[in-house]
């Protein structure tokens, strides 16, 4: 032992022959230290794990604080999902713009996910039916066509607790027998995007421009990571140019049509 070393032990122990106390007081101080020490690792990682539990619920706010004061006013409108992939980032940039849009979904896509399906409906959009498969239904049997139809409605009835209003059937085909199986206005569009085949923000900003105008129904898909990345731009550009979004049925609202079910819409002018 080093002559310091002695010196520090014969200390303590002339100390501790003087003031017997002392030793109880040191071991007290040391264990409340370390009590306190506990009590703030504790706390502090109760609040980082109260933190991670109420951070995903944060986003679910209903899209409201709109001005349609003298506005064109658009619909904006994705087909094929959710997809758990792009379908949540789509929602957060929908929120930060506060951008409500209607979703077609595909019964087989919304069936897998439901919670997702919920939280579309949760944040203010609108949900349609875009039939269970995604089938040509003009090209398959009477039955199969409607079995399709029914399959979707009932699988977004159970997620949702209410019956959807409007559907897109797949390509856009549909004749006579669909309308009448469809039991629901059918929407179509005025804008194709294209950009399921044209994946560059550039090209979906500039054929949405050159084809947009009032009461135009806009579509895109939710399944492509390109066309997520296109709507800030898309939206900013719109909203530059005097444009307003609203889901299809307030678009129908605020320009005074009466969607009626079997009958084939376009745009709403």
């Amino acid at each position: 032992m080093s002559t310091s070393g002695k010196s520090s032990s014969n200390l303590f122990q002339r100390l501790n022959i003087r003031f017997p106390w002392l030793k109880i007081v040191v071991t007290v101080t040391l264990c409340l230290i370390a009590l306190l020490d506990l009590m703030r690792s504790t706390i502090s990682s109760t609040r980082d794990a109260n933190t991670i539990k109420i951070a995903p619920m944060a986003r679910h706010v209903k899209i409201t604080s709109r001005d349609l004061e003298g506005k064109k006013l658009v619909a904006l409108t994705f087909d094929d999902g959710p997809s758990s992939e792009t379908t949540p980032r789509l929602l957060g940039i929908l929120e930060k713009r506060e951008v409500p849009a209607t979703f077609f979904m595909l019964g087989s896509k919304a069936r897998n996910n439901p919670e997702l399906v919920k939280q579309v409906a949760k944040e203010g959009h609108e949900i349609g039916s875009h039939t269970m498969y995604h089938q040509n239904l003009i090209r398959i049997a009477a039955a199969a066509a409607e079995s399709d139809i029914n399959e979707a409605k009932a699988v977004l009835r159970d997620i949702l607790g209410k019956d959807i209003s409007l559907t897109r059937t797949p390509y856009g085909n549909t004749n006579d027998r669909i309308r009448n199986f469809v039991g629901t206005p059918i929407i179509l569009w005025s804008v194709d995007t294209l950009d399921w085949k044209i994946k560059t923000t550039e090209s979906i900003v500039g054929i949405t421009m050159s084809q947009v105008g009032d009461g135009a129904v806009i579509l895109m898909h939710d399944i492509h990571p390109t066309s997520v990345d296109a709507v800030p731009t898309l939206v900013d550009t719109l909203r530059d140019n005097g444009y307003e979004f609203v889901t299809v049925s307030e678009l129908a609202e605020k320009k005074g049509i009466k969607l009626t079910p079997g009958a084939i819409y376009y745009n709403l002018r």
